[in-house]
């Protein structure tokens, strides 16, 4: 399940230790630790707003409706212009209807890039020397979960079903996923999964020994070169 954004001394006492990590204290408490994270009052206030929205808009369509099945009763309906009101009061149900629609999709994809782009910007940036190539993979693997009380981000597997796994677990993956670990940053704490970037201008960096060839600059190459070069390791290790 999903980790709650704050949680009480209490409750943080019965997590598991590997969840513990994840919070930092906060006042009374503690709240999940994410970088790039939303204010979520703001997702939750955005989701009440979009409910009222539709509320609103169903609320105006039975008013219309309503007025709609009285009209058939009065002398429109002997004097045989029935279709014609009819067709003026289906036009500004379709209008009002249409009206209400472009606010709640402006609201949802307000929220959605919230809890998927910048959450996936957010660990790109963190964890990979070219967040521009690894960004559409981390995004493909998040979701926005408007189900509850609050919008929350919602982590999918590897099969795009929702899953329980954390934004601290996706990060993990994808520094132990041997086909990113060109891009993925060092670990400044352990050594990490991946290869530190080269640092310096040039296209290349000398590996401070005479018998081995120079190591790719990887952070000097285009996204295309840099793509070419995995490919091309992934093949030496084939062999």
């Amino acid at each position: 399940m999903a980790l709650k954004a704050k949680i009480t001394k209490e409750e943080f006492a019965k997590l598991n230790e590997a969840f513990k990590s994840e919070y930092i204290e906060d006042g009374d408490g503690y709240k999940l630790d994410v970088d790039g994270a939303e204010d979520t009052g703001a997702l939750k206030r955005a989701k009440d707003r979009e409910t009222q929205l539709r509320k609103d808009a169903e609320k105006k369509a039975q008013e219309l409706q309503e007025q709609l099945d009285a009209t058939g009763a009065d002398d429109a309906r002997k004097r045989g212009d029935v279709a014609t009101l009819e067709k003026s009061w289906q036009t500004k149900m379709d209008t009002q209807k249409a009206e209400y629609e472009g606010r709640i999709g402006k609201l949802t994809a307000h929220t959605t890039k919230s809890l998927v782009e910048n959450v996936a910007q957010s660990i790109a940036s963190k964890i990979s020397t070219a967040p521009g190539l690894l960004l559409p993979h981390i995004r493909s693997r998040l979701q926005a979960d408007f189900e509850g009380d609050e919008p929350k981000t919602r982590i999918l597997d590897k099969d795009g079903k929702p899953s329980a796994l954390t934004v601290a677990e996706l990060e993990a993956e994808f520094v132990a996923n041997k086909e990113f670990a060109p891009i993925i940053r060092a670990s400044s704490a352990s050594g990490g999964a991946g290869k530190p970037a080269n640092s310096g201008g040039g296209a290349t960096q000398k590996t401070g020994n005479g018998n081995q060839p120079d190591s790719p600059n990887l952070s000097a190459m285009n996204p295309k070169a840099l793509a070419d070069h995995i490919a091309q390791q992934k093949a030496d290790q084939a062999q």
